[in-house]
């Protein structure tokens, strides 16, 4: 039984809302180490306070939740991470290893 064009048409707002409500509110520490461990979400890096990289968004740990930053430090964050990435992929490069790159998940 195919869906109707009114049925697709509330999936997908369903769909988005859902992934704008992902995206704006605070996500708990076990379900972000789920999200981390099925590559949905990318650390930064391994060291204390890295952000996370989940639904085209920057994460930061707070206490007992990921909270997401304001879209301004975004466009910062990304920057960062590239040149983060660049960094990683010349030391391991040098290596002969693979280097994940926090921009982009599974």
């Amino acid at each position: 039984m195919a869906l109707s064009d009114g049925q697709l048409s509330s999936l997908t707002d369903f769909a988005i809302a859902r992934a704008e409500r992902l995206r704006s509110g605070p996500v708990g520490v076990e379900a972000m180490r789920q999200h981390m461990d099925a590559g949905d979400a990318v650390l930064l890096g391994d060291f204390p306070g890295a952000p996370v990289r989940f639904v085209d968004r920057w994460w930061r740990a707070g206490e007992g939740w990921w909270e997401p930053l304001e879209e301004a430090s975004v466009a910062a964050l990304d920057e960062e991470a590239r040149r983060w990435a660049l960094s990683q992929q010349a030391v391991f490069t040098q290596q002969d290893l693979d280097v994940p790159d926090p921009m982009e998940s599974r």
